[in-house]
């Protein structure tokens, strides 16, 4: 650990240690550990690989600043370049730093810093196996789950069955700012029902003009991407859930290099459920279908899930699982390419 890791390390400490002792503050984590075996790969170095990981360790302060407002500092750990140090090594990086002004006015909530993006929030909570798997939008990086700006959250209606969620940010996840252009989001949440809830959502991110080769033109670059999610809960009997989503990239495609850019147009589908089989057992299921482009033929997927959670006790979970993307791609055998890996996923918070 570098002299930079440690002082920031040692301060966090500090800030918690202070915090527990003004009684202000609620300290809490989750962590998502597995071990995985490579049946099958489509990358053949990758298949037979095996060992344990961790997929996602959070450390969560939530502190009350002042009446009417709150704050949220989370750290994450994963094995991924994401978060992992100039070495290799596991590291940490700052996945939330927001400042909540409650009720700013009656019913709604300004939020500053970085914070949760509005598309796949209420979609991931109620399919409830993060752990498992990212919902469809973030799994193929569809929109980022994080980005740094200003959010405005509250009740269209006041008993609640309407709420919505603007989001005006930088368009740089949890980087730092490199350019003018940036990113606008909205969505509405309907409670259809006691146990069935719908959400629209729209996101916009403006990106520089690009050069057409073909023509010499400038054109834009721009992405819009427009979701659907629709989901019902029975208490913990059982839950399924239907998200859609579709995204239009301008000017990001060529069909060769005697045509003009043209529109990527991407589109997705995610149905996923959950039963309760005894008092400490639930089946878990998922089918995704994405294609990246719509104007090709070998570049989509299919993407399925299986799996067996076991309560071993309140905040512990073990989970068998197995996952399948079969790929539209195919090997010189004409045979689809796909990854096959099982994995025991333990999957605990506090």
């Amino acid at each position: 650990m570098n002299r930079m890791s440690m002082l920031f390390c040692l301060s966090i400490l500090s800030l918690l240690s202070f915090a527990t002792a003004q009684d202000q503050t609620k300290i809490s984590g989750v962590v998502y550990g597995d071990y995985f075996y490579n049946i099958d790969n489509a990358v053949t170095s990758k298949k037979d690989i095996n060992g344990f990981q961790y997929r996602r360790i959070y450390l969560t302060l939530d502190f009350a600043v002042a009446e009417n407002f709150e704050s949220r500092l989370r750290l994450e750990s994963d094995q991924t370049a994401n978060s992992n140090t100039n070495g290799g090594k596991l590291g940490v990086m700052i996945k939330d730093a927001y400042l909540k002004w409650k009720e700013i006015f009656q019913g709604s909530d300004l939020i500053a810093g970085i914070s949760p993006t509005p598309g796949f929030e209420i979609a991931e909570a109620a399919w409830a196996y993060r752990s498992i798997e990212k919902t469809i939008l973030d799994l193929n990086a569809i929109i980022p789950a994080r980005d740094f700006g200003v959010d405005l959250k509250g009740k269209l209606i006041e008993n609640g069955s309407v709420n919505y969620s603007l989001k005006y940010a930088n368009n740089s996840s949890n980087g730092p700012e490199t350019d003018k252009y940036k990113r606008y989001s909205a969505l509405l949440r309907f409670k259809l029902a006691e146990n069935l809830q719908a959400t629209i959502h729209a996101d916009y991110a403006a990106k520089a003009e690009i050069t057409d080769g073909f023509d010499k033109r400038t054109k834009p670059n721009n992405q819009f991407v427009g979701s659907l999610f629709l989901g019902y809960k029975q208490k913990e009997d059982f839950s399924f859930g239907v998200e859609a989503f579709s995204r239009t990239i301008q000017n990001n495609f060529r069909k060769s290099f005697a045509t003009a850019l043209q529109n990527q147009n991407s589109f997705g589908v995610s149905v996923w459920g959950w039963g309760t089989l005894t008092e400490k057992l639930k089946l878990v299921g998922r089918f995704d279908n994405y294609d990246p482009n719509t104007d090709r033929d070998s570049d989509g997927n299919l993407f399925i899930i299986a799996g067996l959670d076991y309560k071993a006790a309140k905040n512990v979970n073990i989970i068998p699982n197995i996952l399948l993307v079969n790929y539209q791609l195919k090997n010189a055998d004409g045979n689809s390419l796909k990854d096959i890996t099982a994995r025991v996923t333990l999957a605990f918070t506090f």
